[in-house]
């Protein structure tokens, strides 16, 4: 049966999507460049257009911390893939990340990015990598990173926590406020709703899993209410349940409940832990049960990018997300990616 993740599987979960583990373009070139609750302060003014350069700038975070700047921000610290990916949108390399993978994947700043690596975890990211790095302002994940706020004295932190549809877009406007960059936002979002209406929000009839794990027999799955299992309950058969309260959208489960679910189309992100270790469908094959899936005999089963699937709710992401489930689901509707990723 389902169950609430066991510690180490559930704090994991959590750093990885940093909505945690918790959905970043510059542009539409050929590196793959909804309206909804307007989260905790839906009263902030965000503006219509970019801020002044010398203006004062102010907007509540997602933990209800009003932050404050003389002036919008230049350098940002990312300590989450979501401040990536609405950086990415926004045009603004951030000045040091703890993710450099996905900072420098060509879905958001590319190999050739001046950003550099921030020493320390997602947990504990250090402090002194983030203090020289004279940063005007830090982005994070409201729940793990705003113990942080003492600790960085007097510089800003902005806390992400989005839960529901629209909050991806509430989001990139407050991000943008910050670093007074609301036009880019704009664009940025007319570009995401396009590409999530031109997919299609319907529920399809083939039954999807979005699953991850490590080099350990541990799995566990993007729940309903994780920001993954949420957008592709909108464009898919998602027949998962939602996480309790306090798992942040992951619930670790076993084969044996995945199998009597008996999905058609399979995506796995592999944590990778133990480079030294099989690739994690590697030693599911190995579990007689794993091959009774139909998903499996037929072929379904895809590995995704661990650089950036699952560490983002942002707006980019969810296109990406789409851009990778869409075309490999369902072929004869979308021959190819039509978001970000498109060729």
């Amino acid at each position: 049966m389902l169950h609430r993740p066991r510690p180490a599987i559930s704090v994991l979960a959590i750093a990885v999507l940093s909505i945690a583990i918790t959905a970043c373009s510059s542009d539409d070139d050929g590196n793959p460049g909804e309206s909804g609750n307007a989260g905790p302060d839906s009263s902030t003014d965000v503006g219509s257009g970019d801020s002044a350069a010398d203006a004062p700038v102010e907007v509540e975070d997602w933990s209800g911390v009003t932050v404050a700047l003389d002036t919008p921000a230049e350098r940002v610290v990312c300590l989450d893939g979501t401040c990536i990916d609405a950086l990415t949108e926004l045009e603004l390399e951030p000045v040091t990340s703890l993710q450099i993978d996905q900072v420098q994947h060509p879905y958001f700043f590319g190999p050739d990015v001046a950003t550099t690596a921030l020493d320390g975890t997602f947990f504990e990211p250090s402090i002194e990598g983030i203090v020289a790095a004279e940063p005007d302002l830090v982005i994070g994940s409201a729940a793990v990173h705003g113990a942080l706020r003492d600790a960085l004295g007097d510089i800003p932190f902005f806390g992400i926590a989005l839960e529901t549809d629209g909050d991806a877009e509430d989001n990139l406007r407050r991000i943008a406020t910050l670093t007074g960059r609301l036009d880019a936002a704009e664009t940025a979002i007319e570009r995401y709703q396009a590409t999530l209406a031109a997919y299609g929000p319907s529920t399809r009839d083939t039954a999807v899993l979005s699953m991850y794990g490590g080099a350990t027999s541990d799995i566990g799955i993007d729940a309903l209410d994780s920001a993954i299992g949420r957008l592709l309950a909108q464009y898919t058969d998602y027949p998962w349940p939602a996480a309790q309260e306090g798992d942040s959208g992951f619930l670790e489960i076993g084969l044996e409940d995945i199998v009597a679910v008996d999905p058609e189309q399979i995506f796995v992100l592999d944590f990778g832990f133990d480079p030294g270790a099989p690739a994690l469908v590697e030693q599911l094959a190995d579990q007689p049960i794993w091959s009774t899936l139909q998903a499996v005999r037929d072929g379904n089963v895809h590995v995704v990018d661990n650089a950036w699937w699952g560490t983002t709710a942002g707006t980019r992401g969810q296109q990406l997300y789409l851009d990778v489930v869409m075309p490999a689901v369902y072929p004869d509707e979308f021959p190819e990616p039509i978001g970000l990723a498109a060729p």
